[in-house]
């Protein structure tokens, strides 16, 4: 029979008000693992379970790059015992970045379908049960990649963004497209204790009418700019001041605050964050990717290349 790991880390389609707030809860947790092998068993699967921070799971405001370092390691462990289909239950708040993650991590054999809820069970509009059965059908028809299935709609892993915190549709889709499948997730083993020093080595400056930010030392500097990837001039001159040296300034990654659409950093002259080009800095466009696949990617560019991660960042983005 065809097997299936389903991996449990919490979220709120796991959690129960007990009257100070929603919390994962072991019950709850348990009651939504036994639906998901039904939806699974109905489609002819056997299926195993691994429940990775705890009985209950954890909020995953709480998941961080250490929690997606454990997960891959499960993932890929369990397409070496020839289980390679995975769905995995996982808060909303994080859930775009954990696939962004494993989109970059997962062995490419493995099909993952990662699912949750905006309600927590026993509330009139639980929408749990619904999107495990959408994920376990995605699942089953799916031979490989990494997915979000939710609210009756499926989602690539790079190219997801959380758009609402409240309504039942709480995603959109930035884009499509193909991820090179070359083998970096093996490059990971033994870095579960480097994840601090990526995220020191990493900024995300979010741009905004009269912004004047510090711009501390880092490694990789994602500015998440305006429409298709623009920055105030000011802004230009001011990186060039925070770092005189070449040798000290940072890879920059044009971003964008709109989800949807190819954003294109180097349309508008003077204004576009490729500008910075001309002062000699080293500059990567954002392309349709969701902006938590940008953190994601640098995370993964610093763990496996922390001297050099621009190796990493060009088989991704388009530098300019």
């Amino acid at each position: 029979m065809k097997e299936v790991l389903i991996i449990s880390t919490g979220g709120t389609i796991v959690s129960v008000d007990h009257g100070n707030g929603a919390v994962p809860d072991s019950d709850a947790a348990l009651g939504i693992l036994q639906r998901g092998g039904e939806f699974l068993r109905e489609k002819g699967y056997s299926y195993s379970v691994e429940v990775v921070f705890g009985e209950a799971g954890c909020d995953s405001s709480d998941i961080s790059p250490a929690e997606w370092l454990t997960l891959t390691q499960r993932v890929n462990e369990a397409v070496l015992r020839g289980v390679k289909k995975i769905l995995i239950i996982h808060g909303t708040d994080t859930m775009a970045y954990t696939a962004a993650w494993l989109s970059l991590t997962a062995d490419p054999d493995a099909a993952v379908v990662l699912t949750g809820s905006q309600r927590t069970p026993g509330a009139p509009d639980f929408d749990g049960e619904s999107n495990l059965h959408g994920a376990a059908r995605l699942l089953c028809g799916v031979k490989r990649g990494v997915f979000i299935h939710f609210d009756g709609r499926d989602y690539e892993g790079a190219f997801v963004h959380k758009e609402d915190a409240e309504a039942l549709s709480a995603y959109v889709s930035t884009g499509y497209g193909a991820l090179p499948r070359n083998g970096i997730y093996r490059a990971l083993d033994g870095k579960e204790t480097e994840w601090r020093a990526a995220a020191a080595g990493l900024s995300l400056v979010t741009l905004h009418p009269a912004v004047l930010p510090r711009f501390d030392l880092c490694k990789i500097l994602i500015l998440a700019g305006y429409g298709a990837g623009n920055m105030p001039q000011r802004l230009r001159l001011q990186l060039a001041e925070s770092f005189p040296e070449e040798s000290r300034r940072p890879l920059i990654i044009a971003a964008s605050s709109c989800a949807r659409g190819r954003k294109n950093p180097a349309f508008y002259g003077g204004v576009g964050i490729a500008e910075l080009t001309k002062e000699s800095f080293s500059v990567f466009s954002q392309g349709s990717y969701s902006l938590e696949f940008l953190i994601a990617l640098s995370y993964l560019s610093l763990l496996v290349s922390p001297e050099e991660p621009e190796k990493i960042l060009q088989l991704y983005l388009e530098k300019f």
